[in-house]
């Protein structure tokens, strides 16, 4: 049996002068999201960052398990 166990997000941010990404992290995201919606909430987080940061990747992590 296959049971979802939750959906998480990691925004990784890349700061203007910094040599280390500043990570944010979500949990509980709905199932499957959409490409559009990751990368959109993505630029918001970049945007709300201090200037000269920039959105690098979203990396989206999905938990399952898997029983006899």
């Amino acid at each position: 049996m296959i049971q979802l166990l939750g959906t998480k997000l990691q925004v990784q941010i890349e700061q203007n002068g910094e040599d280390k990404q500043k990570k944010v992290n979500f949990s509980n995201i709905v199932n499957n999201p959409a490409e559009a919606d990751i990368v959109a909430l993505g630029e918001i987080m970049a945007d709300l960052a201090p200037d000269g940061s920039s959105l690098d990747s979203v990396i989206v992590t999905n938990q399952t398990r898997v029983t006899k």
